[in-house]
């Protein structure tokens, strides 16, 4: 990837996160550079329906399942757990809840529970790799990053989840 091409992901992803911030969030710190890269969240804040309490969120955005796809796809998450450094991906961060955007809304799942249900999933299949549901795909050339593909079907049938509307314009 080009430093260019960095840059428009990188300016992507945080318009993804700007969206979510003015569409739900209050109270409002960003995370440091540091604290994003290495602690893995993105702001801290307050949702109004969870009791005003701070938390801690990950914002990420729709992705393909193949670079090459044409559009983002709804049915499937990428759950990074090891990151292209060889260090521990988001789904073992501080962020307390991962937000992911969906079409017409934001599913935003606590991520220790998610982490859980990953893990168990992939333990249960004995870690295979590949590109289907709970396989390990990874390390990619040149990269140290470990991932899997986790259908929303199972992440909305966790316990601490909360949906949100999702105003696209």
């Amino acid at each position: 990837m080009s430093p260019s091409q960095w840059q428009a992901f990188i300016h992507k992803g945080r318009l993804v996160e700007e969206a979510f911030v003015k569409q739900h969030l209050q109270d409002v710190v960003w995370s440091t550079k540091q604290q994003d890269t290495q602690e893995h969240w993105d702001m801290e804040g307050r949702l109004p329906n969870m009791n005003g309490d701070r938390f801690k969120f990950e914002v990420k955005g729709m992705k393909k399942i193949n670079r090459g796809d044409k559009d983002v796809q709804d049915k499937l998450a990428w759950v990074e757990g090891t990151t292209v450094l060889g260090k521990p991906g988001w789904s073992k961060g501080l962020a307390d809840y991962i937000v992911f955007a969906r079409f017409g809304s934001w599913l935003v799942v606590n991520r220790a529970e998610l982490f859980k249900l990953t893990w168990g999933k992939c333990e249960a299949l004995g870690f295979p790799k590949g590109k289907k549901p709970y396989h390990i795909y990874g390390p990619r050339p040149g990269r140290k990053d470990k991932m899997t593909l986790v259908p929303y079907d199972d992440i909305e049938k966790l316990n601490d989840i909360t949906k949100l509307k999702r105003d696209d314009s």
